[in-house]
Order: C-alpha cells, then sequence, then structure tokens
C-alpha cells in the first residue's frame, strides 16, 4: 500500500513515516497544501490513502483535499481514502473535513495503535477497491469484444472509429475506414457445418490481427462482415495495404478437420481527410463500396467512389 503523508511540521511528518514504514507500508511526503496535490497528480496511478494534516500554510488541507477530489472527478479517476490530521476535536471541523472530500478524521496527537488500526482498515478498503477496478477493467473488456473472434464489437468499433476521425480533424491527418466480408460465406456455412463457418472466421482474424499495425482497429460488425480502421496513413498505402490483405485472406486455404477451406473476401474502402462527414457516412460510403466490390466479382478492394484494385 502506497501513502502519501501531509503535514507542515517535520517531527509530525517524520514520526507518521516511522510509524507507516515500520508497518511495511510506501510513503510518500508532502510539507504543504500545494505539494500534496503536486504528488498527488505524480503518484495518483498507484497511490491508496492520503493522510492530510489540517492546517497548513499555502494551501490548507481542506481546500488541498477539494482540489484533489475534481482533479479526480476530470479524469475520471478511481477513488482514494483521505484521512485528515487535527488538533482541533471540534465537531464543526470534523463536519468540515468529511464535506471537503474526507473518509476519515483523526485528532492529534496519534497513538500507534490507532494508525496500525486504520492503516488495516484502509488495506482491506485498498485491496477490495483494487479487486473492483479489475473486475470492472474485464467486464469492460468483454463488454466492448466480440466473444468469438477477439476482436472489437461493433459498438466497441464504432466508437474507436469516431474518436479516430475526430484525431485525424484536429492533426490533419488522412485515415481509411473499410468494411470487408468474406465471399459466399453462407456456401461455406452450408457445406461444412456452422462450427467449421467459426473456424474460418476465428482464423481469418487471427490473420488480419498479425497483419495490422499496432494502431489499427478491426471490428466485427456482425455476421462475416468486418470493419479496419488504418488511422494516420494516406490513399496510395491503403490501396497497397488492403491489396495485401486481400492474399493474406485467400493464399492459404483454411484448414479445418484435414479439410481445406477456400476463402476470399471483398473489401470496400472510404478514406477520411478530415472534412465535416460523421461516422454513419463514412461507414456508408466503405459499405457502398463493399456492395461494388461484390457485384463486379469479389475477390477485390474498390475503393473510394469505385476505384477497383
Amino acid at each position: 500500500m502506497k501513502i502519501l503523508i501531509v503535514d507542515d511540521t517535520n517531527t509530525d511528518r517524520l514520526l507518521l513515516k516511522l510509524y507507516i514504514t515500520k508497518l511495511g507500508y510506501r510513503v510518500v511526503e508532502a510539507s504543504n497544501g500545494q505539494e500534496a496535490i503536486d504528488q498527488f497528480i505524480e503518484h495518483s496511478h498507484d497511490l491508496d490513502l492520503v493522510l492530510m494534516d489540517v492546517k497548513m500554510p499555502v494551501i490548507n488541507g481542506f481546500d488541498a483535499v477539494k482540489a484533489m477530489r475534481n482533479i479526480q472527478e476530470q479524469q475520471k479517476q478511481e477513488w482514494i481514502p483521505v484521512i485528515f490530521l487535527s488538533a482541533s476535536a471540534e465537531e464543526g471541523d470534523v463536519e468540515d473535513g468529511i464535506l471537503a472530500g474526507g473518509d476519515d478524521y483523526l485528532i492529534k496527537p496519534i497513538g500507534q495503535k490507532v494508525l496500525a488500526a486504520k492503516m488495516l482498515a484502509m488495506k482491506r478498503i485498498a485491496d477490495m477497491r483494487r479487486r473492483l477496478v479489475e473486475s470492472n477493467s474485464v467486464l469492460e473488456r468483454l463488454a466492448a469484444t466480440d466473444y468469438l473472434t477477439g476482436v472489437a464489437n461493433r459498438r466497441s468499433f464504432e466508437m474507436t472509429l469516431g474518436k479516430e476521425m475526430q484525431v485525424a480533424k484536429e492533426q490533419g491527418l488522412s485515415m481509411a475506414c473499410a468494411i470487408f466480408d468474406l465471399d459466399r460465406f453462407k456456401v461455406v456455412n452450408d457445406t461444412y457445418g456452422h462450427d467449421a463457418g467459426d473456424a474460418v472466421l476465428v482464423e481469418i482474424m487471427k490473420r488480419m490481427k498479425a497483419s495490422v499495425r499496432d494502431i489499427d482497429s478491426i471490428g466485427r460488425l456482425g455476421g462475416e462482415e468486418f470493419g479496419i480502421l488504418l488511422p494516420n496513413i494516406s490513399e496510395s498505402e491503403a490501396k497497397e495495404t488492403f491489396t495485401r490483405f486481400l492474399r493474406v485472406v485467400s493464399d492459404t486455404p483454411v484448414v479445418y478437420e484435414d479439410t481445406d477451406i477456400a476463402v476470399t473476401t471483398s473489401i470496400g474502402v472510404a478514406v477520411y481527410c478530415g472534412d465535416d462527414e460523421d461516422k454513419k457516412s463514412l461507414l456508408k460510403r466503405a459499405d457502398e463500396c463493399l456492395y461494388e466490390a461484390k457485384d463486379t466479382g469479389r475477390n477485390k478492394v474498390v475503393l473510394h467512389s469505385g476505384v477497383t484494385l
């Protein structure tokens, strides 16, 4: 557990540090409210508890914690417990501390046994919070992932598309958005069975994931239809890349239960250059190019307004 100790009195701060390090916890120090805010910003990713003195120069403890809570809210960070430390036992001060964003209030001087008990309680909270964060991360990942292929689901893909379009617009970059599906996939399911069809989808996605850059995104839009985003790429580079993707799919049959299943794909590509087009319109352009690719023979790429590769 990592603890930020904030106290303008050196002896009090050093004594707290001594107690807490003896208990096996890591310590970060600050001597006033502004330093506390700075340390909080630097260490918030792995901080578990703040011990905050109330009366300090520059910025007092109450105002420092209010600033920390504002930072947490703005950056959507997880809640970090705060215990105020003060020589004042006035009810109003205790109330002000809780209203400022504190979770507990201890009266100085603080005995070692009381401090050890509070640290144990806060460790339990920190452990529970960490497990909750991990569980939420797993759930968020599952909610954003297609269960069969492991790529993003449609909702997640479209959210990424919106973000990438915004980046392209702000930075004056171009990006390519493609929709592709596997040609005559119904024949695969009817001939070899749906388990074979699933195996084909999994294998093709495995190949595609190995072929894209780290900054690229793949999503399953439904059935055998997928989307690919290639940020920061020119039209000529997009042509070359998607032509290579055709070969990635078609050059090697998918092997299922000792049977070779030949697969090809058709790809429709729309290039976005940072104008006022929305993602619905961009996807529609890519979809129209996909239909043209299928209508004119399949196993090909149609880019933009119908340039066939």
